[in-house]
């Protein structure tokens, strides 16, 4: 009997790899039998993860996704070696971290090439090898700050606060996701947002009455732990997923449903 819900055997594509997020999602995806390829802006962090999870140094990658050409090339690499890329994870970022009076022209450039034309140009590029499986997933990983504003009483100084150009650019990749979610779905390649909520690295915030804040603002009263970080990217990987395109997946304790 053919086996259903699994991700077995497929080919898993994953920018910004070694960040907090996207370290979880290889460690998960990899434990769940998928060929995860680990794609990070240095080779050796990329390396270093793959040791790290016992998984083969050939999976490592690095990418600038700030470049077409580093994309085109990275894609192509990939392909060459796997054979096929089933879905990609647009988990990479780069942006600005202004206050709101200081943004100049330049810094909306960077921010929005760091969360929309980044993905864009990812999505484009893996959707010509996409043309060629029997379905295939995009994953664009957006935040709940795409959604509501920050408030500024769960953060202990101004500075903590996500900045603006930060919750724009994840607003523009969720109507990103729809509109291109209507443009690949005759290639039966679906395209999804995942937008999460407080998963603060405990490992870096020490603060217990910054993350007891953050807590308060869920309806089940905590942070997201390591294990919740991967349950949305696996469902949406699956086979079993193919009707659901052009959605934005909101992983976040119920913050935004207040």
């Amino acid at each position: 009997m053919k086996s259903i819900y699994s991700i077995k055997e497929k080919v898993i594509v994953i920018t910004g790899a070694t960040g907090y997020l996207g370290s979880k999602m290889v460690e998960h995806l990899s434990i769940a039998g998928a060929k995860v390829i680990v794609l990070s802006t240095k080779l050796s962090r990329s390396i270093e993860l793959c040791k790290k999870l016992d998984i083969d140094n050939a999976q490592a990658f690095e990418i600038d996704v700030s470049s077409k050409d580093s994309i085109k090339q990275t894609f192509h690499q990939v392909y060459n070696k796997f054979g096929k890329i089933d879905v990609l994870v647009n988990n990479a970022y780069f942006g600005v971290n202004k206050k709101f009076d200081d943004y100049a022209k330049e810094d909306w450039y960077k921010s929005l090439d760091g969360t929309i034309i980044s993905a864009d140009t990812a999505t484009h590029e893996v959707a010509e090898y996409m043309k060629c499986n029997a379905q295939s997933r995009i994953i664009n990983i957006s935040s709940m700050y795409g959604m509501v504003s920050p408030n500024p009483e769960v953060y202990p100084t101004k500075d903590m606060i996500n900045p603006l150009s930060y919750g724009v650019g994840k607003a523009g990749l969720i109507q990103y996701t729809k509109y291109s979610a209507m443009m690949l779905a005759k290639y039966n390649i679906t395209v999804n947002a995942i937008s999460y909520g407080p998963f603060p690295n405990i490992n870096n915030i020490k603060d217990t009455n910054f993350l007891s804040a953050l807590s308060n603002k869920t309806f089940v009263k905590r942070i997201g732990k390591p294990e919740d970080v991967t349950s949305a990217v696996y469902f949406l990987s699956l086979d079993e997923s193919s009707y659901i395109t052009g959605q934005n997946i909101v992983v976040d304790g119920g913050w935004t449903s207040w």
